[in-house]
């Protein structure tokens, strides 16, 4: 049995340790880049098993699964939060 060491937003392990504290901060899965993943607003629009992102919002996924940081991100758990997320973009 061997130790291993996992990022806490997505299932990446690895042996060495210093491999995953610099993959934690680049995670697609770490709600704090605000990439379409976490986002309370996505959703799947491809047909068999295509990944095409789609948002509910009509915002650029492509753009937002790239570099993150999207102005509409709401995180997918908080309910609260996308209510208020809506009401500032006036939808």
């Amino acid at each position: 049995m061997k130790q291993v060491w996992k990022c806490d937003h997505c299932s990446k392990t690895d042996l060495d340790p210093d491999k995953i504290l610099k993959h934690e901060p680049e995670c697609s899965f770490n709600k704090m880049n605000k990439y379409c993943y976490t986002c309370k607003f996505s959703y799947e629009e491809g047909y068999g098993g295509e990944h095409i992102p789609g948002c509910e919002i009509r915002l650029d996924t492509y753009k937002g699964e790239d570099e993150g940081n999207c102005p509409g991100w709401v995180y997918e758990y908080i309910d609260e939060d996308r209510d208020n997320k809506l009401n500032e973009l006036g939808i």
